[in-house]
């Protein structure tokens, strides 16, 4: 029995240090308790399938200013809609810009790999984008460019046309460019 209750602790303490591990600064910012605080929200340019606000959030009692981005997805599910949400720090945000950047850079080479590739980049906080190469009609190799605003919820993931890179970047840099 006493090892059963050690290990039901240590599983517990591993499973709590896991997800502490994963909350962004702006996060915490917005879901402080006991305390006043601001939050200002920007909208910038969005595409279909997610919307992004940056924010501000400035607590009124201690003067910390913290910013970052939001992420907010509607899917409907059968008869159940739900919203899924995730937060990435400012200082995440030009990571997200040159990977963006780079899948642009590699998709006007026009050059398709021989052979199954994915280019992915992935935000500390689970925010996933992904250039992953498919069979088309003609079963040959092209690319296919996906987004998942939260790797912890599998039903996030969502294809999106090769169009919405460039939509995708400039509503990452108008956000940068808000919280500056």
């Amino acid at each position: 029995m006493k090892k059963f209750i050690s290990i039901l602790c240590l599983s517990l303490f591993f499973t709590i240090g896991y997800t502490q591990t994963n909350k962004t600064k702006i996060e915490d910012a917005v879901f402080t308790k006991g305390s006043l605080y601001k939050q200002e929200v920007f909208s910038v340019d969005n595409i279909a399938a997610f919307r992004l606000d940056a924010i501000k959030v400035t607590n009124l009692e201690k003067f910390d200013i913290t910013t970052g981005v939001r992420i907010v997805q509607k899917r409907i599910f059968g008869k159940n809609p739900e919203t899924f949400t995730n937060y990435i720090d400012a200082n995440e945000i030009s990571g997200v810009i040159t990977a963006l950047q780079y899948i642009k850079t590699i998709l006007k080479s026009n050059t398709i790999p021989s052979n199954y590739t994915e280019i992915k980049y992935s935000t500390p906080s689970g925010f996933q984008i992904a250039l992953i190469t498919i069979l088309n009609e003609q079963d040959k190799l092209t690319w296919e460019f996906m987004a998942q605003p939260n790797l912890s919820v599998e039903k996030t993931r969502v294809s999106l046309s090769l169009k919405d890179i460039d939509t995708l970047l400039k509503a990452f840099e108008q956000a940068k460019q808000k919280l500056q």
